[in-house]
């Protein structure tokens, strides 16, 4: 299915002349330098294709002759290779394995462009035959330029007289396909993407551009050693994909990861995402800031923010505020399709493979309603207006890890979440807990942490009596609700809150001390903040007020459980987190 919808995916961006894919037999590849050669096979110049990017240059992307995977052997490519390959100039400093690589080079282009009438394949054939790898270092050309070029950087050629690269020229791409058609290793079998007869890919392409996987590239499908070989057949004839399929779904993949509009990364996942049509549309756009509504944060800057389209940032800021307010958010979808199929794949690295971590197909408009809902779980009172309305997925991972450390979120955690929010379904239940067990370690309830405990609990506990339900789904103080966890919460901010006003600008509260035992056993820690609190009003210039309150709440509460459970607990925080900010807020 994934392949499958890659597959269909590129003949969509092959069609499409803005796309820049490349066509069969042909790959994208970072060129530095461009050797300019006379008909008869002289260097003339060295062409600098570098361009500046930021305060630095980089190599150009060019679309050259297909380059497969290289192993530890000796194997060139065709008219694009690096200066060991092109010039034998030694970068590693194995001068003898330079020499190797340019005479197979050397001999693998003779292989191909003899007998080719045209220029360009001629003027290659002599440049190579010229050369003088003992006096390559003494060119003055070559010392001019041989910082760059021993960096890694590709090379291309082209004819003096020319703006073409060599292997543009028609009679050059005509040998090429040629020969990829004749190629030798032919395994023939049906491929399981496309049912037909045709030639079996024996190594897949390898995908680039995933967070945290090797900068040459990744493999989705691979079998590398006997244990996963089954029936004699070795590497991927074990899932037999055609090479026209393989080359197909990776280009697509590599194309999504190249381009920051097609992808984002959520902890160690880089989610690629594309919808089913062709051209340019707002769907991609739309979902990569409804999915991260980096405009929401007050104290975070992300680079999403200089390079999204500003129509489509008012757009989903309308849809988010339609959430906010409970209207009916259909009314905005009309720049967009909400009947288009929406494609949406997770991968993390895996040593030298890639991982599939979530892969979700859903109607776009359902897609957006199924994100709006997940807001709407999360929607609580903010603690400080600066706070976002809307709180990006990386904010909650990150509220849940120790340290509050982006590099200690659990990738599982991270997929799973993406897929509660897509699907609609339950929070995983470790979201519930890490966010109590960070709670509990440093004793603070932030604004994030609540909301991660309210929307577990509406979404996971269903179940609950009405008095539990109406807590779940406020997003402030509830002074009625009569839930024992709940009260119990807000007691607790009303005996810090006598604390702080006896002893104002104190540095540690009851808090610090006593919120993870309150919150799990109550009977033992309550009695002893009571007999606390009543030292603290009579101490406290207003601390009638403070009291009237206490017994107030104290009123519905018959008798100290001896232990909260899970469940119970995020009310406990629930009741705590609303009191709190009604103490502090500002009455009309």
């Amino acid at each position: 299915m994934i392949i499958h919808s890659l597959c269909n995916y590129y003949e969509r961006l092959l069609n499409d002349p803005d796309s820049g894919v490349s066509p069969p037999g042909y790959s994208k590849a970072k060129v530095s330098y461009a050797l300019n050669i006379s008909t008869d096979g002289k260097l003339l110049n060295i062409i600098d294709l570098r361009v500046l990017r930021g305060k630095k240059l980089v190599s150009r992307e060019l679309g050259v002759p297909e380059q497969p995977k290289r192993t530890y052997g000796v194997a060139p490519y065709f008219l694009c290779d690096h200066c060991g390959y092109v010039l034998g100039i030694d970068t590693k400093g194995k001068p003898e394995r330079a020499l190797e690589q340019f005479r197979q080079f050397r001999k693998f282009h003779h292989q191909l462009l003899n007998g080719i009438e045209d220029e360009g394949a001629i003027a290659v054939l002599k440049f190579l035959d010229a050369w003088e790898l003992a006096r390559a270092h003494e060119n003055p050309l070559i010392q001019q330029y041989l910082d760059g070029l021993t960096k890694g950087g590709n090379l291309v050629f082209m004819l003096a007289g020319s703006t073409n690269y060599i292997h543009n020229r028609p009679a050059i791409r005509a040998a090429w396909e040629r020969y990829k058609q004749q190629s030798t290793d032919i395994h023939i079998g049906q491929c399981l993407v496309t049912g037909q007869k045709a030639p079996i890919a024996r190594v897949h392409p390898p995908i680039k551009g995933v967070s945290g996987a090797k900068s040459t590239g990744a493999a989705l499908v691979s079998f590398n050693r006997k244990a996963f070989e089954s029936y004699s057949k070795e590497q991927s004839y074990n899932a037999p994909v055609s090479e026209s399929a393989a080359f197909a779904y990776t280009t697509a993949l590599n194309y999504l990861l190249a381009n920051d509009r097609y992808h984002m990364r959520i902890a160690d996942t880089t989610t690629v995402f594309w919808a089913e049509r062709t051209g340019q549309g707002m769907e991609e756009d739309i979902f990569a800031e409804l999915f991260d509504p980096a405009w929401t944060s007050g104290d975070k800057k992300n680079e999403q923010e200089t390079r999204r389209d500003p129509e489509t940032t008012k757009l989903v800021r309308d849809i988010l505020m339609r959430i906010k307010e409970g209207r009916p958010i259909t009314d905005s979808m009309t720049k967009f399709d909400p009947q288009a199929r929406f494609f949406i794949l997770g991968l993390a690295p895996n040593a030298g493979r890639l991982a599939v971590r979530f892969w979700y197909v859903d109607s776009f408009g359902n897609i957006v309603e199924k994100i709006g809902r997940h807001y709407n779980d999360l929607a609580i009172d903010k603690m400080r207006p600066n706070e976002p309305d809307f709180i990006p997925l990386w904010q909650l991972l990150k509220e849940s890890a120790p340290l509050n450390d982006l590099n200690n979120i659990s990738p599982l955690l991270a997929g799973a979440v993406t897929r509660s929010i897509l699907q609609g379904i339950a929070y995983p239940q470790s979201l519930y807990t890490n966010a109590l067990m960070r709670i509990r370690a440093d004793q603070k309830i932030t604004y994030v942490r609540a909301a991660i405990i309210k929307a577990c609990l509406s979404r996971n506990y269903s179940y609950l009596d009405s008095e539990k339900t109406e807590v779940i789904k406020a997003m402030e103080l509830c002074e009625h609700n009569a839930d024992v966890a709940y009260r119990l919460g807000r007691l607790f901010a009303l005996l810090e809150k006598a604390q702080q006003d006896a002893n104002p600008g104190i540095n540690a509260t009851i808090r610090d001390r006593y919120f993870g035992a309150a919150s799990a056993t109550p009977r033992a820690v309550f009695p002893l903040l009571l007999r606390l609190a009543q030292h603290h009003i009579a101490k406290a210039e207003y601390g009638f007020t403070i009291d009237k309150k206490i017994g107030e709440l104290m009123d519905g509460i018959t008798a100290f459980p001896a232990h909260l459970n899970l469940e119970q607990q995020g009310l406990f925080v629930l009741g705590y987190y609303h009191q709190r900010n009604a103490l502090y807020k500002k009455q009309n």
